[in-house]
């Protein structure tokens, strides 16, 4: 696959390579901004990110299918929403603001239970994502989801054993692993309990990944 940066860039939409996000330190700093393009070409700028996990009122984890034309990982399973805080916006004003423009979906008991930083590469895209991406968990009002389908090709909610299977049996996104492990053993409080799922932390490969991070418990 032709990964120039020539390439890299016809992926991003129209105006989408200069939005700005927040270049951080390994504590979280600010240090700057810089374009998302800028931020995911090899091997990557440290930025600030978030990754939202949402659940119904049925204990069942809503996952979504990223869009095909999306510039990183397209077609992928991955949690609820992954995006990035414009330069001085609050991350939990943030992670609403995506929830409504990706799903359309009003959240609600939204907590931030970790933060994980982590630097993988997308072979498929020539992309990098190093991160420092703060993981925020809630509730979706099922009834308020209208899918933007520049975002999302289609949303599956699943319970944890569902889960496991998916994990098994087809990839998801790379950052998955890693902000899963952040929150897996908290999910609970959500109606969606792990304990006893064989295959829930994925094949071995995530499970490498996921303790490979560093991370800062909430």
């Amino acid at each position: 696959m032709n990964n120039s940066l020539e390439n890299i860039q016809a992926r991003f939409a129209p105006g989408e390579a200069d939005i700005q996000v927040e270049v951080v330190d390994t504590e979280g700093r600010v240090l700057g901004t810089v374009g998302k393009l800028e931020a995911h070409v090899p091997p990557g700028i440290l930025h600030r990110a978030f990754s939202l996990f949402l659940f119904d009122h049925d204990g069942r984890m809503l996952l979504q299918r990223r869009a095909k034309a999306k510039y990183h990982s397209p077609l992928l399973l991955t949690n609820a929403t992954c995006s990035h805080p414009l330069p001085g916006e609050p991350v939990a004003d943030a992670v609403e603001r995506r929830a409504k423009e990706e799903l359309g979906a009003d959240v609600s008991d939204l907590e931030e239970i970790g933060i994980v930083t982590y630097r993988v590469d997308d072979d498929r895209t020539g992309l990098s994502e190093h991160e420092y991406n703060h993981v925020y968990a809630g509730y979706v009002d099922t009834d308020s989801i209208d899918l933007n389908p520049d975002e999302v090709d289609e949303i599956v909610y699943v319970t944890p054993a569902e889960l496991a299977t998916r994990r098994a049996n087809e990839p998801m996104t790379q950052w998955f692993n890693h902000v899963w492990g952040v929150g897996a053993e908290k999910f609970s409080k959500f109606g969606f309990d792990i304990e006893g799922i064989a295959g829930i932390h994925g094949p071995e490969e995530a499970v490498a990944a996921a303790r490979s991070v560093q991370t800062d418990e909430r």
